[in-house]
């Protein structure tokens, strides 16, 4: 069946009922099949009664405020895409939030036109990255080392961190600075790099500029002993797969690197189903 003219069914949760009714009318005006929730016990109701494809949520309100209602919807719909919409930024909030899984956190006012395209992306993006079943994880080669490469310019963090994820059977190389980084990845593959925001000369959001345009492919985990909202959402627009408190715990980070690695041979197991049915259509037997 096409679904190339399917609409998709939201969820605007806010307890400002006048930004409520005004920006359903304007979602709907743009495609969107759109329910509300003026609060977020309503909410939770909608979500378990109905089937959505995305769900934009409001942080402050004043019965579960809108982290707490992300948690829920997460923990029971972890493919669901959330977008959380809030008038006061908060580095604790975007932080943990998008470790958690948000699919985007944007600041109020908004334009309609900016956030009709961001539940787009969002859902889009929340139907590619779905984690594989058991039936497509057989297909994974599991002795295959995960290749990762650590750049941060403290020589201590990369001596200390190195043989832990050796201990992991990971492949790992390590670099002191940006150019250092960049020139090892033009000479050997990797699969994840761990990097420092903050270095000397060539900083590491520029890095991730320069990872993600030369290799895409690579996903980037950033690390910042000074966390801030404008660093981790400018790094999430550069690309970066996760942003992390330094030092970081070693488990959630090895987890962390597991679960992009998994998803990267997901994506690849993909493409080559799509390869193989293209060509059994055009040579059909």
């Amino acid at each position: 069946m096409d679904n190339s003219d399917k609409r998709y069914r939201l969820l605007i949760v806010d307890d400002e009922e006048e930004f409520l009714i005004s920006s359903s009318r304007a979602l709907s005006r743009r495609g969107f099949i759109v329910d509300a929730a003026l609060n977020g016990v309503t909410a939770l109701d909608k979500v378990e009664e109905s089937e959505y494809d995305a769900v934009v949520l409001d942080v402050k309100m004043p019965d579960i405020d809108g982290i707490e209602v992300f948690h829920q919807i997460h923990k029971s719909h972890p493919d669901l895409p959330v977008i959380l919409l809030t008038g006061h930024s908060s580095i604790g909030d975007a932080f943990q939030t998008s470790k958690e899984g948000i699919a985007d956190y944007l600041s109020k006012p908004i334009e309609m036109d900016e956030l009709a395209n961001k539940i787009n992306l969002a859902i889009s993006s929340a139907k590619k990255s779905k984690i594989p079943d058991e039936s497509e994880l057989q297909f994974i080669d599991r002795e295959e080392p995960i290749r990762v490469m650590i750049v941060d310019d403290e020589v201590e963090f990369l001596d200390s961190m190195k043989p832990i994820f050796q201990r992991r059977k990971f492949t790992v190389t390590t670099a002191v600075n940006g150019n250092e980084a960049l020139d090892s990845l033009r000479q050997e593959l990797v699969d994840v790099v761990v990097l420092d925001v903050k270095m000397p000369g060539m900083d590491g959001l520029e890095v991730l500029r320069h990872i993600k345009k030369d290799f895409p492919s690579v996903d980037v985990i950033l690390l910042s002993g000074h966390p801030s909202v404008e660093a981790a959402i400018e790094g999430v627009r550069l690309g970066a797969s996760e942003y992390l408190k330094k030092p970081p715990n070693i488990d959630g980070l090895i987890e962390t690197i597991r679960k992009l690695y998994l998803n990267q041979r997901h994506a690849y197991i993909q493409q080559q189903q799509r390869l193989i049915d293209e060509i059994r259509k055009r040579y059909p037997e």
